[in-house]
């Protein structure tokens, strides 16, 4: 995505969404804002100066009812005072605060979107909650309880409400919660403060304009992530050390890199016998001649285990018969009965795919055309061409997985394995926190 802010009209500040369309009072978001062409946005900040964010602070290990009260729908959370304009009211941050010293940072990407039918939905932030809580944990920071986290979702959406983009190929209202320690001091210890975020963007497609499936690097040289370390936390450090490898990658003309278990291939083992981690911000699946859709399990540790990850697994599931007609099209076997599995997936793997595709909040279900070697560093001869990559929306199963994906976000498809899935945010907010009460 692009490196550089669009701002669009944002420095003719428009009056933004007021709480007259908090959760809570029923009813439909407003009509998108007027002068924003919404399909053509970057995936990046867009109209900074229309939105507002939320900003609480405690001083303390915990948060607690001051910052928000469930029983009375009461607190900091949902006070004026906490809802400040982006444009005008950044952090007030010191040299010595410890995020910016020790990288304790942790954030979630979160999509609000606007069905056919005019509604705003959520799609599964009580997931996003779960995975917040344990990267808080890991990072010693305060993790928020779930109707705090679940009621500041709500209100950053209905509060950029008119943000909110229409109905449309992968345009969406993106969410992102952080946390960070704000408190200043030089040793290295646990914040004395900590700060909970959650801003917005409207963001077009992550991948607009895409012809064809993603090109990707087999990075055999640099490391992602470890076993014992924090690849499965959203932590901004395991963003930041992805950078170096993905201008790299980019400037030989793949789109991302996609890592290894380098303990695997440089410690032990040949190429083949190297298991896949994931990609630079996505998890990535393959589609198996013998029927077997596969994607790196959790069991090591290294990788994040992703929303959009988990979606697709319970849809290719919970619709493998389903998806039948489908397998046999991309393997060419008659006998191809679909399997789902989560486990150690190797580079050989690659080379007995017929499809590959990868997943995430911003890209969905994007499909793969290669896996590669760069020209440098003398890396290993190494190219694989998935048969069923060379288009959008990818091959039999990848189309038929996004569509599904897409049919249960547009609340076209349902099942038992996916309710609670889709949230409204201009509901109450005890039926946004659960909207399926035993």
């Amino acid at each position: 995505p692009p490196s550089a802010i669009s701002s669009g009209r944002s420095e003719t500040m428009a009056t933004p969404s007021d709480d007259s369309s908090e959760g809570g009072k029923g009813g439909r978001p407003p009509p998108p804002r007027s002068g924003i062409d919404f399909e053509s946005l970057p995936w990046n900040l867009n109209e900074p100066g229309a939105h507002r964010y939320i900003r609480l602070t405690t001083a303390t290990s915990e948060w607690n009812e001051s910052h928000y009260d469930a029983s009375s729908d009461s607190g900091l959370a949902v006070d004026p005072t906490t809802l400040l304009k982006y444009s005008s009211s950044p952090l007030p941050l010191y040299p010595s605060t410890t995020s910016l010293n020790y990288g304790t940072t942790i954030w979630e990407g979160l999509k609000c979107y606007r069905t056919p039918d005019g509604r705003a939905s959520i799609f599964r932030p009580d997931r996003n909650w779960a995975r917040f809580s344990n990267g808080a944990r890991a990072m010693c920071l305060p993790p928020p309880p779930y109707e705090l986290f679940m009621r500041c979702v709500q209100r950053a959406v209905a509060s950029n409400a008119d943000l909110i983009p229409p109905s449309g190929d992968g345009m969406k209202l993106y969410v992102r919660p952080m946390l960070l320690g704000s408190g200043q001091q030089l040793g290295l210890h646990p914040s004395p403060e900590f700060t909970l975020l959650f801003y917005v963007s409207p963001t077009g497609n992550y991948f607009k304009g895409k012809k064809r499936g993603l090109n990707l690097h087999l990075e055999t040289k640099r490391s992602r992530a470890a076993r014992g370390g924090t690849g499965n936390v959203k932590c901004a450090g395991n963003y930041g050390v992805t950078l170096r490898p993905l201008m790299d990658a980019k400037a030989e003309g793949f789109d991302d890199n996609l890592y290894l278990e380098l303990e695997t291939y440089r410690g032990a083992g040949t190429l083949d016998d190297a298991v896949l981690q994931e990609l630079s911000a996505a998890n990535v699946f393959l589609v198996l001649n013998t029927g077997e859709i596969v994607t790196p399990g959790l069991d090591r540790g290294t990788i994040l285990p992703g929303v959009t990850r988990d979606s697709v697994l319970v849809l290719a599931r919970e619709y493998a018969e389903e998806l039948r007609t489908f397998m046999v099209e991309s393997t060419g076997r008659d006998d191809a009965a679909v399997t789902v599995a989560e486990r150690d997936v190797t580079v050989a793997d690659l080379r007995n795919a017929s499809e590959a595709f990868v997943t995430g909040t911003a890209a969905e279900v994007v499909p793969l055309m290669s896996v590669g070697a760069a020209s440098y560093d003398d890396e290993p001869d190494f190219k694989v061409t998935f048969p069923h990559g060379g288009n959008m929306p990818g091959g039999p199963v990848t189309a038929a997985l996004l569509r599904m994906l897409r049919e249960v976000m547009a609340g076209t498809r349902k099942c038992d394995a996916t309710k609670g899935w889709i949230r409204d945010p201009f509901a109450s907010p005890e039926e946004f926190r659960n909207p399926n009460p035993k």
